[in-house]
């Protein structure tokens, strides 16, 4: 009887996990509720207690776990070491570190509390002399530049990647050397970590340590290199950007947080290395297979015999149930039976088509392929709101089974999501037909015209006249005709409107944005089974805890779940919350700390916000005039446009607005489809705010406005750089001329180009202006090139202040880069000043307010986006930075920078200024410590005679003009002319009536045909006015009362 009773206790978890787990892998709370399992009397559950501890610990020789421990992520991930390494005792620390330990042929790695730098890839064909031979140039890695510079010097071959160790570190000297090419005797590592020993493991070991002051090993597609409490991760992978050699890609680890799970890695002497995250803690590895492993081992039994399959089709097939019973039946009884005629069932085959089609597991196996199946072919559609027409679809001649919205892969079909529909209807099955086979869609015809949104492609239509359109425009689209916009106008006597549709290919665009919602998925072209995250969902939805937000002035911004009007007036849904499932909002965040309630108060002012949200709606979105009431002449704006505006207190850093435009409607009543559209391209998603978020595309260049960084590193390099300070003072031009020809440099004021001459690639001023006519009194400095954007000037100065470059005008090791912050601070100096002012880190708005072990996301709403230069490879693309090119950045950056060039000192931005009543913190911010008059004296010369002259020049301005300091920036962005443009500046305190501190600004607009001083300033001029009216209504209505 006890043996019974076990039986159902481990079926009716198991069943409750196949519950769990059948769909997307989401929890439900209310069938949480309802598990609950009665056994009666107490002295029973407690015999079956003893009876099943005992039964588990001698079938499992495993510890003894609480009922629904192998439910726990730590179970679930440790069951994957299983096959490589049964029965391993190992213990995760909670302290920081990383270890590397031998366990007989196998080796593991454990890194807890590791704290990962950012990812550095190195495109193989770069270090190819010649790229039909597949022999690389010597990679260098953990050099410090003066000792990498040595090399460079004394070398027959110029260097091409170097990634830097900063001065005095620790880290091993590594060359990476070899054939790249595939199919050739592979690449090696060679390390000298000094009087240090360093260890290896990589895949190409053999489950085998290698340890040694210095050594060399085969780096095959991943490894790790040990010393001290450091290591580097190495990742050779396929690029399609080097398809014949690929890319390496290197990750610094150093320690970091204690506690959290730790990264486990286990290097068995064959087959493929496992990892996994694990708890801190001791942990045993099973001998045997656990239970609720029973779905994957008869998937795989079946994979291995068979019975199931991946067809060309790219559908999984399953051996049909009448299979067996289809061999016995005699010849003249058989129908066609495609495929399987020739599979011979054994015994073992017959037991296992038993299971698959007569037992649970079976059933939930069968599960998991329906899913897979229909998310790997689609064809949807949809209809406009308030049509009477009901569709239905046809496969293969029968009634196909229909599911309500579409797969996330199939969101990157759109750049932004279609609005103005009714939900997606897709076609839910395909076991009525496979591959070339068409869907029909059909509708009684009514007499009236139907419009239809159709994915998939439209081979004919009957009953009905047609007028199509592309409608694909996303990241996945193969062209504009996978999604159909269809106007059909029935025929006169039609019964009906037929729609022949063949399927797309989800497999060739998906991305692997469902990977983690499906035990299904393909890995390496294989198709495999993997664990679902436990929980599904990953536990308590956040809406379980009531969150309250307020403004500065305590305004209702979010209360019970929902945003307030004006809060949504304001534009403020994507920030605050536009569901009570947006986890990555504010309210989502807070929410997710639990406790009971929480209440917030915010920097944002709620009337500025909602005035810089209208003028950037018009004037940046729409290119229209804002009158004071209305927009005036606004157009529909370009799809692909993005616009975003950031005000903030350059004392405090409090962001008071933050306005974005562009990226589609996040209403409420979509939740569902914005959701899924998040997660399968969140760069794009109409839940991103463009003031604080970019997507990492050429759109979100500074251009010019980064001029005020690199005159700022140009500040610092002239401190100990005579020549250069006399630059930026500014030379008669005759002078500048001589410096750049002793030099041997092809830059003259004379030119619109640098270099002037030759076929190289070339910096051009904006419509090819002549560097001298910036001149003033016949001298050009900082301030001349600042307040009217030479390029060539910038670019030129930047070359001059770079140690890579050692001097010479060609040659030099611009392709180095930084391995380990801080490496190149004292040779690139415009790179490191972008750096002290927040490029290429997370900027957290919290203000110290949310615990030190908070789980942060990518697109948290509380921490912006990390603005980055792309990696500098040659001279050119040094030029390029020093104009803000190559880089991707946010408005809120950018207005920190202006806040401080007029602070003197970095800010820190907060967005959230208290959370149950305790107050956010304050910082003092890091002087600058370089010369700014220079910097200030281009800015001002920007709004009194520059680039943003035109935007300040009428006599409304008068007042406020005198304060005002701005830089202006135009990036282009491919072909089409458009280009990402950009205004940034302060106004000084007093500037406004009853203005005490002071504001800094900056904001952009994509895809815009005009420049920074006439789209993007415009905003901000807007903006300043509309404040300066306002306070002085108020200051009036002060004196009348």
């Amino acid at each position: 009887m006890l043996a019974t009773l076990i039986d159902q206790l481990a079926a009716t978890r198991t069943a409750r996990r196949r519950s769990r787990n059948l769909r997307a892998g989401a929890r439900s709370t209310s069938a949480e509720a309802s598990r609950s399992l009665s056994l009666g009397p107490a002295w029973l559950w407690s015999l079956v207690v003893v009876v099943l501890g005992g039964a588990v610990a001698l079938a499992m020789h495993a510890r003894a776990l609480p009922d629904g421990a192998a439910e726990t992520p730590g179970a679930v991930a440790l069951a994957a070491l299983q096959p490589v390494a049964p029965g391993l005792d190992f213990v995760v620390p909670r302290d920081s570190g990383i270890s590397l330990t031998q366990h007989g042929g196998l080796a593991l790695l454990v890194a807890s509390g590791m704290r990962a730098g950012s990812a550095l890839r190195v495109d193989l064909c770069t270090q190819m002399l010649d790229p039909a031979r597949p022999r690389m140039l010597p990679l260098r890695i953990g050099y410090p530049f003066d000792e990498a510079a040595r090399i460079a010097r004394g070398g027959n071959a110029p260097p091409r990647s170097v990634l830097l160790a900063r001065p005095g570190s620790g880290m091993p000297r590594i060359d990476i050397t070899g054939n790249a090419g595939a199919g050739t005797g592979g690449l090696a590592i060679a390390w000298n970590a000094g009087a240090a020993t360093a260890g290896w493991i990589g895949d190409a070991s053999g489950g085998n340590v290698t340890r040694a002051r210095q050594g060399q090993a085969m780096l095959g597609s991943s490894g790790w290199l040990l010393w001290g409490s450091e290591a580097l991760r190495f990742t050779r992978r396929p690029s399609a950007a080097c398809p014949q050699a690929g890319e390496l890609v290197l990750h610094h680890f150093q320690q970091g947080a204690a506690g959290g799970a730790a990264l486990v890695q286990a290097f068995p002497a064959q087959g493929e290395q496992v990892e996994l995250r694990l708890a801190p803690g001791a942990w045993q590895v099973p001998l045997l297979p656990g239970p609720g492993m029973e779905d994957q081992a008869l998937f795989e039994a079946l994979r291995t015999r068979g019975l199931l399959r991946l067809g060309r089709d790219g559908l999984v097939e399953l051996a049909p149930r009448d299979l067996l019973a289809w061999h016995r039946a005699g010849q003249q009884a058989r129908a066609p039976l495609p495929g399987w005629q020739d599979h011979v069932l054994d015994a073992g085959d017959r037991r296992l088509l038993e299971r698959l089609h007569h037992r649970a597991d079976g059933a939930y196996v069968r599960e998991q392929v329906r899913i897979f199946n229909s998310e790997r072919r689609l064809v949807a559609w949809r209809t406009r709101p308030g049509a009477d027409a009901v569709w239905h679809a046809l496969v293969g001649g029968a009634p196909a089974p229909r599911e309500a919205g579409l797969p996330v892969a199939a969101m990157r079909l759109f750049a932004r999501l279609p609005e103005g529909w009714e939900p997606w209807q897709r076609v839910g099955g395909w076991e009525g037909g496979r591959q070339g086979s068409l869907v029909t869609l059909n509708t009684p015809a009514t007499g009236r015209p139907v419009e239809l949104l159709v994915a998939g492609r439209v081979r004919g239509v009957s009953g009905a006249r047609v007028l199509a359109q592309g409608a694909c425009d996303g990241r996945a689209c193969p062209d504009r005709e996978a999604v159909q916009r269809l106007v059909l106008a029935p025929l006169a006597g039609a019964a009906a409107i037929a729609v022949q549709v063949e399927p797309l290919d989800l497999a060739a665009m998906s991305g692997g944005a469902d990977a983690a919602y499906r035990h299904l998925a393909m890995v390496g072209g294989r198709l495999a089974w993997q664990a679902l995250p436990a929980g599904g969902s990953g536990g308590a939805r956040s809406e379980a805890v009531p969150v309250r937000l307020r403004d500065r002035h305590g305004e209702a911004l979010w209360a019970d779940g929902a945003p307030a009007e004006a809060a949504l007036r304001a534009g403020l849904a994507p920030l605050l919350g536009v569901h009570r499932q947006h986890d990555g909002s504010v309210a989502g965040m807070l929410a997710r700390l639990g406790g009971t309630e929480h209440v917030a108060h915010l920097s944002l002012d709620l009337g500025l916000q909602a005035t810089a949200q209208r003028l950037l709606d018009c004037i940046g979105l729409r290119g229209g005039r804002w009158d004071g009431q209305a927009c005036v002449g606004g157009l529909d704006a370009q799809p692909e446009r993005r616009a975003g505006l950031v005000l903030l207190d350059a004392g405090s850093g409090d962001i008071l607005a933050a306005a974005s435009s562009g990226g589609g409607q996040a209403e409420p009543s979509r939740w569902g489809e914005l959701r899924d559209f998040d997660r399968a391209d969140p760069a794009r998603s109409p839940l991103r705010i463009a003031a604080f978020q970019h997507d990492g595309g050429a759109h979100r260049a500074p251009g010019s406005t980064f001029k005020v960084i690199t005159a700022l590193g140009l500040e610092g390099a002239a401190r100990g750089d005579a020549r250069l300070d006399g630059l930026l003072q500014g030379l008669p031009l005759h002078e500048v001329d001589r410096l750049a020809q002793a030099g041997g440099y092809d830059f003259r004021t004379g030119a619109p180009s640098y270099p002037f001459d030759g076929n190289r690639a070339r910096i051009t001023n904006f419509r090819d202006q002549i560097t001298s006519t910036r001149a003033q009194d016949g001298r050009l400095g900082l301030a001349q090139a600042m307040a009217h954007s030479v390029n060539t000037w910038f670019a030129w100065s930047a070359e001059l202040s770079d140690r890579t470059l050692m001097d010479q005008p060609d040659g030099g090791m611009p392709g180095a880069r930084e391995l380990e912050p801080g490496a190149l601070d004292t040779v690139r100096p415009v790179a490191a000043m972008a750096g002290r002012l927040g490029f290429g880190q997370p900027l957290r708005l919290d203000g110290g307010l949310l615990p030190p072990d908070y789980r942060w996301g990518e697109w948290d709403a509380l921490q912006a986006s990390a603005s980055r230069l792309d990696p500098v490879h040659s001279r050119h693309e040094l030029r390029q930075m020093a104009i803000g090119l190559r880089m991707q950045t946010t408005p809120l950056q950018m207005a920190l920078v202006a806040a401080a060039v007029g602070e003197g000192h970095t800010v820190t931005p907060r967005l959230l200024l208290s959370l149950d009543g305790r107050a956010a913190q304050t910082g003092a911010g890091e002087p600058l410590g370089v010369r700014l008059d220079r910097v200030r004296a281009g800015m001002k010369g920007v709004i009194d005679g520059g680039t943003a002259a035109g935007a300040f020049r009428a006599a409304g301005f008068d007042a406020l003009r005198p304060g005002l300091y701005g830089k202006t920036g135009t990036a282009p962005a491919g072909q089409d002319e458009l280009a990402t443009v950009w205004f940034m500046g302060w106004l000084e305190p007093g500037s406004l009536p009853g203005q005490t501190r002071r504001l800094a600004f900056a904001a952009f607009v994509s895809h815009s045909a005009a420049t920074g001083g006439g789209h993007a300033a415009p905003v901000v001029a807007a903006l300043l006015q509309s404040m300066q009216s306002s306070l002085e209504g108020q200051s009036l209505e002060k004196r009348h009362k």
